[in-house]
């Protein structure tokens, strides 16, 4: 492909550890066991991702990020029987502002601005939640993209949108690094190339959409420019 002007990264699947960040967190704060821990994280991003899908559906005004991950999180609570403190329950919210790179990202964002690519971040986490964990890049972002502009989370084409509505870049000048199968599948759908980090051995479930280029982890990116 010939080099884009413009490299966008996920957050929370390609670039941020979401589990390994947070599984400590629920361990210390409401003093559970690892296993217990982190299939209470799976299903805290299990169910954050099924509200904003309503929130989509619902063709209403977009439910904030951080909302929907304190409804998610209530939820789960519920289900396993925790009662959650409201101080409690805001220092978990906040947890997620505090992401842990997985330990190539960082280098792998530097080594894509090093060969002359402008960098953004396209999210779905609400504008102040994503320069927040952006400040854990050393070499920091250009842009950083929300689906709070957009209104919308993906997989809707609008946001795949935001580098030409905001940006003035063409899709085509644009290589979209994917975490996740259904953003692959939301950004192949929206005419843009994509690199898929696959680092969990997943595959997209309407093959019609494949990535442009899959990989394990983020390492192998700044080699595709």
């Amino acid at each position: 492909m010939t080099i884009p002007m413009l490299v966008t990264f996920d957050v929370y699947m390609a670039l941020l550890d979401i589990e390994g960040s947070l599984t400590p967190v629920v361990m210390d704060v409401l003093r559970l066991p690892q296993e217990p821990a982190t299939a209470f994280v799976r299903n805290w991003r299990a169910k954050q991702m099924e509200r904003a899908a309503i929130s989509n559906s619902l063709e209403k005004e977009r439910t904030s990020f951080r909302d929907a991950t304190g409804m998610a999180l209530d939820y789960v609570a519920a289900r396993n029987g925790i009662t959650i403190q409201a101080n409690t329950r805001d220092a978990l919210i906040l947890a997620w502002d505090t992401l842990q790179p997985w330990p190539e990202a960082d280098a792998a964002v530097a080594a894509v601005k090093a060969k002359g690519c402008a960098t953004a971040i396209l999210s779905n986490g609400d504008q102040d939640m994503l320069e927040a964990v952006a400040r854990n890049f050393t070499a920091g972002f250009d842009h950083i993209l929300s689906s709070e502009t957009a209104g919308k989370y993906k997989p809707h084409p609008s946001v795949y949108d935001l580098p030409t509505t905001v940006l003035g870049i063409a899709k085509g000048d644009v290589l979209h690094v994917a975490g996740s199968p259904n953003d692959v599948l939301g950004a192949v759908a929206a005419g843009m190339a994509c690199a898929w980090s696959n680092r969990h051995g997943d595959r997209v479930l309407d093959p019609r959409y494949p990535p442009t280029h899959e990989l394990a982890d983020l390492s192998g990116v700044p080699s595709l420019l």
